[in-house]
């Protein structure tokens, strides 16, 4: 038996009264209360064997009881647990209606925008750390430093600053990738990698932003671990976070041409999205333990074509941020758009890099940048099996009965 009772669900939804109900350890609200709240249109009543549609004036969402996925306007995202049904009540996890859905249907109501004045670029890896490696030889490293200077300079070249975490070969400790957001207010932070799985027919593009504080990871199949109640600096913008990512991922998976398989927006505690004091985004750009996908890799279009992916969300995160009026639409940009360069001759031969606005700095609490000794203004490097490795394997995430 299900037992419902009235609660304030929280910030942004003080007027409103919300049957809720806990199930074990997880909270949820009822379906009922979330379409009323949303007005939204759906059936009224759920069959628990198929897929149900909510509709909005901003778009149509697709769920299913006893499963994590939500399709919303063609995309594919997994929530933090599975929707429920007991005793003929279809319910919604609570976090979810604050920390997806709210974003998602009021990306803009009552978390205040936050315009991009610049961007923070990763590329994953680096020194020691190969990170994974295509079976032909390209190392992740490689194809993340490659693609991060294509992406520069499609920002660069629509007048967006830039600031890069390594313009060379050699390891940067987490800590430090993310603080150089820190003391550059309106600065976005996006970390470029590409993905491995043991199987080699897995393939597809996952776009990751930070777990909420109380939810699981996507990987734990919506089970709670026990690391949920700490709360990071990078769960100051989850909100954004949400916004970036999914603006991110749509243009790559929705692409007119070429789009890669959509294996869905997830959530992680990876260490650079915990500790970004900013908006911030890891994409997983392919797997390179698929042929299919590690032979396009090897190529400059396509190395190219995962830049302007990239670019091209950032630009409609950037125009929802900054446009009064169609704030919950995130166009994309057309093919041709500002920022456009030709490709370099070969991988090996991009050019060295060198940024045209704020070169990076270790960001250290407490400390004035202009004060700094000038041997503590180059980056911290350290071995990478001295540190947290990057490496991370895709974990399946298919919806299992009761999860």
């Amino acid at each position: 038996m299900v037992f419902l009772f009235l609660l304030l669900v929280g910030a942004g939804f003080a007027n409103e009264n919300w049957e809720v109900a806990r199930i074990g350890r997880v909270d949820y609200v009822t379906l009922e209360s979330f379409r009323k709240f949303y007005g939204l249109k759906g059936p009224a009543v759920v069959d628990p064997e198929k897929s149900f549609d909510l509709t909005s004036p901003q778009g149509s969402m697709n769920l299913k009881v006893d499963s994590r996925e939500m399709r919303w306007k063609g995309a594919r995202y997994w929530l933090s647990h599975a929707v429920r049904q007991s005793e003929g009540i279809t319910l919604i996890p609570r976090v979810d209606l604050v920390k997806t859905f709210d974003p998602l249907l009021r990306p803009n109501v009552e978390i205040a925008k936050r315009p991009v004045l610049g961007v923070v670029v990763d590329p994953g890896h680096g020194g020691g750390d190969y990170g994974t490696r295509a079976a032909r030889g390209l190392s992740e490293k490689v194809a993340n430093t490659d693609v991060s200077k294509r992406l520069v300079r499609m920002l660069e070249g629509a007048g967006i600053p830039t600031v890069l975490t390594r313009t060379k070969d050699r390891y940067v400790d987490h800590g430090v990738r993310a603080a150089l957001a820190d003391d550059r207010p309106g600065y976005i932070f996006v970390s470029i990698h590409f993905n491995e799985d043991s199987s080699r027919e897995t393939t597809g593009w996952e776009t990751f932003c930070l777990s909420p504080q109380h939810a699981p990871s996507t990987s734990s199949g919506g089970t709670l671990r026990g690391d949920e109640r700490q709360a990071w600096p990078g769960n100051e913008f989850d909100h954004h976070n949400f916004l970036l990512t999914q603006a991110i991922h749509r243009a790559a998976v929705l692409a007119k041409s070429n789009a890669p398989s959509d294996r869905g927006l997830k959530r992680a505690r990876f260490k650079v999205l915990r500790l970004a004091r900013a908006p911030a985004v890891l994409v997983e750009g392919g797997f390179m333990s698929n042929p299919r996908e590690a032979a396009l890799l090897k190529t400059e279009s396509y190395r190219e074509q995962v830049a302007r992916w990239v670019f091209e969300g950032i630009l409609a995160y950037r125009r929802s941020q900054e446009s009064p009026e169609g704030s919950a639409r995130l166009e994309v940009a057309t093919a041709g758009s500002a920022g456009t360069n030709p490709p370099a001759t070969t991988l090996e031969a991009v050019p060295g890099f060198r940024a045209s606005s704020n070169p990076p700095v270790a960001v250290r609490p407490g400390i004035d940048p202009a004060k700094r000794p000038a041997a503590s203004k180059e980056l911290e490097v350290r071995k990478a099996v001295a540190v947290e490795p990057e490496v991370r394997k895709a974990l399946p995430v298919e919806p299992r009965k009761g999860e």
